[in-house]
């Protein structure tokens, strides 16, 4: 007796049924590196050493003299007659112009963010009962009441019992 009354309320009516609000945030990121390599050619300057050197040499002539932007020279008769003849050069940089190669390398990191919201709403709408549940709702009370007319006595028994 008393089982069937708890399965009874228990079956009864059917709980509500709710949509519930949430708000729901996705988040991306995406990395991407880009790499640059250029190479440019500059003009520049690249000093050579030109070394110190020395030369002689003796003929049968008269003096003489000789000089340019890298060396000396200097030549006389010997009192035996022969020519004695030397060349000196200047120790110094030539400049030499030339191009230098120079390499650039450049690596960009782009971050990118993406910031996804979802919002769901709750929309509550009214609407009628189905015949269903119009059935749940009424033959709940008169299963109620046929178990109280055929019980009464145990159910007297039972509330007098408690009281």
């Amino acid at each position: 007796m008393i089982l069937s009354l708890v399965l009874l309320s228990i079956c009864g009516c059917a709980s509500s049924r709710r949509i519930t609000e949430s708000s729901n945030v996705e988040r991306q990121d995406s990395i991407r590196i880009e790499y640059r390599e250029r190479i440019v050619n500059v003009p520049d300057t690249v000093f050579v050493e030109i070394p110190a050197q020395t030369a002689e040499r003796t003929t049968p002539d008269s003096t003489s003299h000789l000089e340019n932007d890298y060396a000396e020279s200097d030549a006389r008769i010997n009192p035996d007659g022969t020519l004695f003849h030397s060349l000196d050069t200047k120790p110094q940089m030539k400049p030499v112009p030339t191009e230098k190669q120079i390499e650039y390398r450049d690596s960009i990191v782009y971050r990118d963010r993406i910031k996804t919201e979802t919002v769901t709403e709750t929309e509550y709408v009214e609407r009628s009962l189905s015949w269903w549940e119009k059935t749940q709702i009424y033959g709940f009370w008169l299963a109620l009441a046929v178990i109280a007319i055929l019980c009464r006595k145990t159910l007297f028994a039972l509330v007098k019992h408690f009281i």
